[in-house]
């Protein structure tokens, strides 16, 4: 398994104009238009702010439904997850498997490893393409 970089790291906000503009003001971070939007099958609205070679996405939940909105309605704000660039999700998930971390499936090249297996983090592996 070859680790490439950490591509983002969530952060859940209870409006993600303020989360972006409150960044964009203490810190000069522009978001990138060319990502983000409304994602419905995830109950989510983001916006990506690069940083460097990574991102920070604002996840803001359209509802209580779903790992965010759950998230925000336990923990309120605050960092939701990490996200590592694999070079092969397959691969990355097989190797960690066979170390015994518990792994998701991957799905359209993204795949979640159990907080159990990550010491509390909430981590996601991603291939892109």
């Amino acid at each position: 398994m070859k680790l490439k970089k950490i591509d983002h790291v969530g952060i859940v906000v209870k409006s993600l104009a303020e989360g972006v503009a409150t960044f964009e003001k203490n810190f000069g971070f522009q978001p990138d238009p060319s990502k983000g939007g409304e994602v419905p099958a995830l109950g989510i609205r983001n916006a990506f702010v690069p940083v460097g070679e990574s991102d920070l996405e604002f996840i803001e939940p359209l509802g209580a439904e779903g790992p965010v909105g759950r998230f925000a309605a336990e923990r309120g704000e605050g960092i939701f997850m990490l996200s590592l660039a694999v070079d092969d999700i397959e691969a990355a998930v097989s190797h960690l498997r066979g170390l015994g971390a518990r792994v998701g499936d991957p799905n359209n090249g993204i795949a979640f490893v159990s907080m159990k297996s990550t010491h509390g983090v909430n981590l996601q592996l991603v291939q892109r393409s």
